[in-house]
């Protein structure tokens, strides 16, 4: 009864600051709408090529990169396009080298290479869908080749027939789609709030546990140490009630999400709300490491802001990890907010169970555990330094 007693205090304290709370809701949700009415524009990409080969299967992959309306495909010469990349004009080219359409055979080595000066989102899109559209060239021409001997036909003109038939078929956009094997269509509204509440959410952990700082700024920490509440129950109900404050938080952001932004979030609410519940489990005790180091609030707001901000950054809160250069996508491995950007992704818009999510679901559990006894350590290294 004590401890509960103590946790209706805690949340009386937290929801008194009702701007606070009012400006963590509703940011991630104004953001959400900003950045994704400014990515919702048809911006055209410039593919600048060199078709050395020029034969008719050259030909023909350019004709199926031109179909995405959102690539503008421009033809110079292989010294143009070095200067262009070298001058830093552009970042990426493509170069369809002699012979390519004698080595377009599925086994082959292909006749083609990107030329890129620094890796940057538009580059990588670009890449993956050229790799795309070359792997379903290769497999219509293997498949009519097979055909043509079987019935004794035309291969080329097989060919032909067939890239009639997938030419409407081919229209995959650069602004709304994740390009990695087999990953389903993403609404950009729905994964920009992830980004933003896993982020965000943070900033409601650091807001409920300030007061841990405040307490050693005004002596209020000493007093409590005199007091014969036990001081390790007084610091479990201040994280409780930040850990409900958290709850409620996420649910209100995504009905307010579900609702204001028509976003989706699938059927799989079971899973969602156990990777985001585990997600803040391990937040608070991270956050919690922290506290004995902290001498101000305002020393522990600011540096807490400042480490939210670059891993939420580097962790994809902003935007897609895919697009992110290969070193990006390694160093947000160390960020909470990559993990758990990923794991919801999957739930959504993969509808992938919750069995194959148990890694993540893991590692946050066991992150968790494992500040919760640093912090545990610290602070009653803390506790007896004052008390000596």
């Amino acid at each position: 009864m004590q401890m509960i007693a103590m946790i209706k205090h805690q949340l009386k304290l937290m929801f008194r600051n009702r701007l606070a709370i009012f400006a963590t809701i509703t940011v991630p949700l104004i953001l959400t709408f900003l950045f994704s009415f400014s990515q919702s524009s048809d911006k055209q990409e410039k593919l600048y090529l060199v078709d050395a080969d020029n034969s008719v299967y050259s030909n023909q992959l350019i004709e199926m990169i031109q179909e995405h309306k959102n690539v503008k495909t421009i033809n110079v010469t292989e010294n143009n396009l070095k200067k262009k990349i070298d001058d830093q004009d552009i970042p990426f080219g493509l170069v369809i080298e002699k012979d390519f359409g004698n080595n377009i055979s599925p086994g082959e080595d292909l006749k083609i290479k990107f030329i890129e000066n620094y890796e940057n989102g538009s580059g990588v899109l670009l890449k993956q869908l050229i790799t795309n559209e070359v792997g379903t060239l290769k497999k219509v021409i293997g498949d009519s080749k097979y055909v043509s001997e079987q019935l004794g036909l035309d291969d080329e003109e097989i060919a032909k027939n067939i890239f009639r038939g997938i030419k409407d078929s081919s229209q995959i956009t650069l602004n709304d789609k994740t390009l990695s094997n087999g990953q389903k269509e993403q609404d950009n509204t729905t994964a920009r709030l992830i980004g933003f509440l896993v982020m965000f959410i943070w900033f409601v952990v650091i807001q409920g546990l300030r007061t841990l700082i405040d307490e050693k700024e005004n002596n209020t920490f000493s007093r409590l140490l005199s007091t014969p509440v036990n001081y390790h129950k007084y610091i479990v109900s201040k994280m409780a009630a930040t850990y409900i404050v958290g709850i409620v938080h996420v649910i209100v952001i995504i009905l307010a999400g579900k609702y204001l932004l028509k976003i989706g979030i699938g059927h799989n609410v079971f899973a969602i709300g156990l990777i985001l519940s585990v997600y803040l489990f391990a937040l608070i005790s991270i956050t919690m490491i922290m506290i004995p180091f902290m001498k101000s609030q305002k020393q522990f707001t600011s540096s807490a802001s400042i480490i939210i901000a670059v891993s939420g950054m580097v962790g994809g809160s902003f935007y897609s990890l895919e697009i992110a250069p290969k070193y990006m996508q390694s160093i947000s491995k160390f960020t909470p907010e990559a993990w758990a950007i990923q794991s919801l992704n999957d739930v959504i818009f993969n509808k992938s169970p919750i069995g194959s999510e148990l890694i993540p679901i893991g590692i946050f559990i066991g992150i968790g555990l494992l500040s919760l006894i640093v912090s545990y350590l610290l602070i009653s290294r803390e506790m007896k330094t004052l008390n000596s």
